[in-house]
């Protein structure tokens, strides 16, 4: 079951990828300038569901945006966040989609307060664990545990739903999964077709 899921969920970030990079190489304004300041950190995001026997109920994809900051630690690394206010911003749009094309539809995660930031112990990732308001069908979900794990590098940023407080809609694990678009890359003049 576990090679399978790993299998779809790297076939489905390549394919997401690709859609992605193409969309930025047949335009020419893509990105808006406002979010090429060093200070935003943004990309796309790819994650499946599964049930019970490894078959695929949903594909997710979409878009991410965060400015939270690398520097949320004091040197003698204690978290130094007061009184449950905000490091930075994260906000995402979410999209799933049925493996057969159907019952597509979209949520975003916005308001996410951070409540308390670790390292983990290897030094590489850093966990922004929080709550966030999760838009649903019934209405938004608020004050949703939610954890955004991002590498240092800023290269990947991985999700973390609560599944009991969106009533599994993610799935039994609800994680997703993010890369950055490289700055550069945006910065590049874009081809047109």
């Amino acid at each position: 079951m576990m090679p399978n899921f790993k299998t779809i969920l790297s076939i489905v970030w390549l394919i997401s990828s690709l859609i992605f990079i193409g969309y930025l190489s047949n335009s020419v304004n893509a990105i808006p300038s406002d979010l090429v300041d060093d200070k935003h950190v943004f990309g796309s995001l790819v994650g499946i569901t599964a049930n019970e026997t490894g078959k695929v109920d949903w594909v997710m994809t979409g878009t991410w945006r965060s400015i939270l900051a690398n520097d949320t630690f004091n040197n003698a690394n204690e978290n130094v966040i007061q009184n449950n206010e905000p490091s930075g911003e994260f906000k995402a749009s979410i999209e799933m989609i049925k493996p057969d094309g159907t019952g597509r539809h979209t949520h975003a995660l916005t308001d996410f307060v951070v409540l308390n930031i670790t390292s983990t112990d290897n030094g590489n990732y850093t966990n922004y664990t929080g709550t966030s308001t999760i838009s649903l069908r019934e209405g938004p979900a608020v004050d949703v545990p939610t954890t955004i794990q991002k590498s240092n590098n800023d290269n990947i940023f991985i999700i973390k739903i609560n599944p009991e407080s969106v009533d599994y809609h993610f799935g039994n694990s609800s994680l997703i999964y993010g890369i950055s678009i490289n700055p550069e890359t945006v910065k590049m003049p874009h081809f047109t077709s």
